[in-house]
């Protein structure tokens, strides 16, 4: 193989006897404009329009799917029914509440932890207690006019809120200090 490398190496200029076609750059740069042309007729304005069609199909699909499938107005996203379902008032605390844990989610997964397992362990943990709302959900979805069920989600919203908070506190106490600090910090908690 070195023998063929080194053959065309040193006979380079006897391959290179062939010239491009008159015009050859020409139609390139016409090819070429073509295609920028192309692509510059796409535009976000015909995007939208069909992300707005596509939109409008699917709203209209699930309206006449709720208006025809008998459910008489008791068919929800999911099968679940939640807070926002029950009351207005209570949609207000959840979006609410919602926002703020999403919020607190985003600073624990954007934390500088020692190790990813440790980030892993506790965002599992933390999922432990959204499978803890979840079932209150399904609960609520059995009975809902029950009262201690929205207590018990409004309630575990807070909670979840709370401990949260208290894990974000800590993680940042324990950035700030180290060594044998950090191990009297995860002791206390």
């Amino acid at each position: 193989m070195k023998r063929i490398e080194k053959y065309i190496t040193n006979h380079r200029d006897e391959f290179d006897i062939e010239e491009p076609e008159m015009g050859h750059f020409e139609r390139f740069l016409d090819k070429q404009q073509v295609r920028e042309k192309i692509s510059a007729d796409f535009s976000w304005k015909n995007l939208l329009q069909v992300a707005a069609v596509t939109i409008l199909l699917v709203l209209s699909s699930l309206l006449l799917y709720e208006k025809y499938s008998g459910s008489g107005g008791e068919w929800y996203a999911g099968g679940i029914i939640t807070l926002s379902d029950i009351d207005p008032e209570y949609r207000d605390a959840e979006i609410y509440y919602t926002a703020l844990i999403n919020g607190k989610y985003d600073e624990i997964r954007s934390f500088d932890f020692q190790s990813p397992q440790e980030q892993a362990l506790l965002l599992k943990e933390l999922s432990e207690m959204d499978s803890i709302y979840r079932s209150l959900e399904k609960e609520l979805n059995r009975d809902r006019s029950n009262q201690m069920i929205i207590n018990a989600m409004i309630m575990h919203y807070q909670l979840q809120v709370d401990i949260m908070s208290h894990i974000l506190d800590q993680l940042q106490r324990a950035a700030g200090k180290t060594g044998a600090e950090e191990d009297d910090l995860y002791i206390q908690a």
